[in-house]
């Protein structure tokens, strides 16, 4: 509540005091043109689209978005405070355009972010996160038969994120994005998770027309559950329909290898490749 509070008497100083807002300096309000952008291939983000798996009967359905809340644009610097809300749905593909939902992963929270342009070619960003994440088994999950009584399993997270990454423009098509992250879990259901993970990212993207562009993603999270330490990738490659920095479309590749992220599998080892469509707003 007084990072709340400060936030809120830092806008009424800025919007009414005259001398604190210079000419190249601007404050702004609700935007999903965000300050930090992640990449590609980063599991942990607002999505909405669907990835069928190409080598199992499964598909996962993203439902989400993020928005800046407030921004304050002073001189190379840009400034934001946001929230981000989804889920990642992992469903079952059976016969008649049927498909049942397995279980469910639900996030939100708030960030703080900035970015500087260093040069031309080059800006840097960041973002500190706080956010909780909880997983539910649902109707169309089907349980292994046993002698014993079904007890629901109870999964949450809460945990603050900090992620830097470096936006470089190779030249007037080509970008690269260099990402590292740590994260670390205050409170968790089960205990048996590690605290402390880190991540790190790799993407190029380049624009071969104004609106077309084709990009490759990898994603590598260091992370321990049950006391077994465990390095997972996720690479994404696709193509983009949309012009920089507006609303796109996303038709991609997608494969997984490594430790379960959902929570209701976690500990669990998950493989898969996948294609799919993202929109991006």
């Amino acid at each position: 509540m007084k990072v709340l509070t400060l936030l809120v008497i830092l806008i009424i100083q800025i919007s009414f005091s005259g001398e604190a807002v210079s000419k190249n300096d601007s404050l702004y309000f609700f935007t999903t043109n965000l300050v930090f952008v992640p990449t590609e291939s980063s599991i942990l983000e607002p999505r909405m689209g669907v990835t069928k798996f190409t080598n199992k009967k499964n598909l996962t359905l993203d439902i989400g978005a993020a928005l800046d809340l407030i921004g304050y644009k002073a001189n190379q610097n840009t400034f934001s405070f946001g929230i981000d809300m989804f889920t990642f749905s992992n469903l079952r593909s059976e016969d008649n355009f049927k498909f049942p939902v397995d279980a469910i992963d639900y996030f939100f929270g708030i960030n703080f972010n900035f970015k500087k342009m260093t040069s031309v070619k080059n800006k840097i960003s960041g973002r500190l996160r706080i956010s909780h994440i909880s997983s539910h088994f649902e109707d169309g999950h089907q349980y292994q038969r046993t002698d014993t009584i079904f007890t629901p399993v109870v999964y949450s997270e809460e945990f603050i994120n900090a992620a830097f990454m470096d936006h470089y423009y190779l030249n007037r098509n080509l970008s690269f994005k260099g990402l590292f992250a740590l994260n670390y879990i205050f409170h968790s259901i089960p205990n048996s998770i590690s605290n402390l993970s880190c991540q790190s990212g790799l993407e190029f993207r380049n624009y071969f027309t104004r609106i077309f562009s084709l990009y490759i993603s990898n994603n590598l999270n260091l992370a321990s559950v049950n006391s077994v330490v465990n390095l997972n990738e996720n690479c994404e490659t696709g193509i983009s329909i949309g012009e920089r920095n507006s609303r796109s479309v996303n038709f991609y590749f997608d494969y997984y290898d490594g430790q379960d992220y959902r929570g209701q599998y976690y500990g669990n080892y998950l493989n898969y490749k996948g294609l799919g469509v993202r929109f991006k707003f």
